[in-house]
């Protein structure tokens, strides 16, 4: 739990979303919802790291069957955000780990009552080495949120995880190629301000409607609803 803390974190999206968000004409994100989304429901970001958030943004365009996001991405772009977040269960702290255990604990004994097996975090293909499918993840921080776990707790604006992802840096070193600290926003209040990063520049019109006919065209292409983690 944090009090008040600012944090300075990147969207990976498209540019018209950017632009929409930094000029004021859309005011906030909508949460993802997925059932594998591994810090639960929430708009997510990338704690102070601008490349990791254009990473995500460029695979989502480049596999836009995969539905990495909700909006097709036409044109990879990131955007900033200052948050200011009072009440986060921060999963890179002891209490955050304690809260998410007694969490477990009860949503085990609460599927066993109703008679439904628990989720479980399953690998995407015999290729995932980072378990992606976080299904049981999504459901305990839901839990937490919607059962109102841990009585006396302030409601949960945020949750913070660090995630390590991809190849060693080199044997056994623990850093790995795209490791990175995401956040969860539940609470859009949380978010201060979006801003535009250092050395972008917003579309002209021309470029913006264009950008538009794009993200849609794509849209228009993807298969049937059914996103993959990314």
């Amino acid at each position: 739990m944090t009090s008040g803390q600012l944090i300075v974190a990147y969207h990976g999206c498209d540019a018209t979303v950017r632009d929409d968000l930094v000029s004021g004409r859309l005011a906030t994100l909508s949460p993802s919802r997925n059932r594998y989304d591994w810090l639960g429901e929430g708009i997510y970001f990338f704690e102070g790291d601008i490349d990791r958030a254009l990473i995500f943004a460029c695979s989502s365009h480049r596999h836009p069957e995969k539905m990495y996001t909700r909006r097709a991405i036409g044109t990879p772009a990131v955007v900033g955000a200052t948050l200011c977040v009072k009440h986060c269960l921060d999963m890179t702290t002891q209490w955050g780990i304690r809260t998410y255990r007694n969490a477990l604990h009860e949503l085990t004994e609460s599927l066993e009552r109703a008679g439904v097996p628990p989720p479980t975090n399953e690998a995407v293909d015999a290729t995932d080495r980072d378990i992606l499918l976080r299904n049981l993840d999504a459901a305990e921080f839901n839990f937490i949120r919607h059962a109102k776990f841990e009585t006396g707790m302030e409601p949960v604006q945020a949750v913070r995880g660090a995630f390590h992802q991809e190849v060693e840096l080199a044997p056994r070193s623990g850093f790995r190629q795209n490791s990175h600290i995401q956040i969860a926003v539940r609470d859009p209040s949380c978010v201060v301000g979006w801003f535009l990063p250092f050395g972008a520049e917003q579309l002209s019109a021309d470029a913006y409607a264009n950008a538009r006919l794009c993200q849609r065209r794509i849209e228009s292409d993807r298969k049937p609803r059914r996103r993959a983690a990314p």
